[in-house]
């Protein structure tokens, strides 16, 4: 699964990473989230495309814009079930109702640092419970990454006709089975989408549903022992979405760990 990420990137260079046309998020008003703890609700920036209404025989125009993570229908009655539509699998996407449509017509990318997953531990408790050890899964090279996403479009039907906070465009990362190594955090993780298929998830062309399932089956499942993802435990305090200090993605000391089993050879890094 994915329930919370880092980014701090500048804008700037996720402008020139992903070839953005349109940079929505300028100026002192704009309300975007980049944090080192990204927790669902918030507004972080994706890339997205869409064709122009006034030239729609033109190519599609890419942007950066800040969508509210948690995806809600286009149909929900309100969005207080956003909060628990932050994440859409893989193998179902097509399927769902409430994702079907925007897989073939809203797909973006959701560029971030790293994200955060927690591993369970076998051995070790706390307060009667197992307990549970952070890690920061990033790029090997440092580079963003870019998730798989999906978007909609939802009107709020109390809100006056002339009320430009009527629409909400909210996102949904995509997930997948997790890979052997990472499937010692969790059994899910987010589809990581390479560079050289994020033309393709992105391009609203392509809106026939075996082209998108061919699409999401040549998305690589082989990232992390592959050398492509690395990951290393971080600080507990990226449990409460009030710490956002950088200092969150720095590697924990092996003596602080507890229990805590290595993803690559399954042997017990802690006391």
């Amino acid at each position: 699964m994915c329930g919370r990420y880092a980014l701090r990137r500048d804008l700037d260079d996720l402008v020139e990473e992903f070839e953005v046309d349109e940079n929505t998020l300028t100026g002192p008003d704009a309300d975007v989230t980049l944090s080192t703890n990204v927790a669902p609700t918030t507004t972080p920036p994706v890339v997205l495309e869409r064709f122009r209404r006034d030239d729609p025989d033109a190519p599609p125009s890419r942007s950066l814009r800040a969508l509210r993570w948690g995806l809600v229908p286009s149909w929900s009655k309100d969005a207080s079930g956003a909060a628990r539509m932050v994440n859409a699998r893989a193998e179902t996407l097509l399927d769902k109702p409430a994702f079907a449509k925007a897989a073939l017509a809203r797909r973006c990318l959701v560029p971030v640092d790293a994200w955060y997953e927690w591993q369970t531990s076998a051995s070790a408790t706390e307060g009667g419970k197992p307990r549970k050890q952070p890690f920061a899964v990033a790029a090997a090279d440092s580079s963003v990454l870019s998730l798989a996403g999906v978007y909609e479009f939802w009107k709020d039907p109390a809100a006056a006709e002339d009320d430009p906070a009527r629409w909400l465009v909210s996102f949904a990362v995509v997930t997948t089975a997790a890979e052997e190594g990472l499937d010692r955090l969790h059994e899910r993780m987010p589809l990581v989408v390479p560079r050289d298929l994020r033309d393709a998830w992105l391009d609203p062309s392509l809106d026939d549903a075996e082209d998108v399932r061919s699409l999401l089956d040549a998305v690589p499942r082989d990232l992390f022992l592959g050398g492509t993802l690395t990951a290393h435990p971080v600080s507990r305090r990226v449990g409460d979405v009030r710490n956002t200090g950088a200092d969150l993605l720095d590697p924990v000391p092996p003596a602080e760990l507890d229990g805590v089993v290595d993803l690559r050879t399954g042997e017990l890094l802690g006391a």
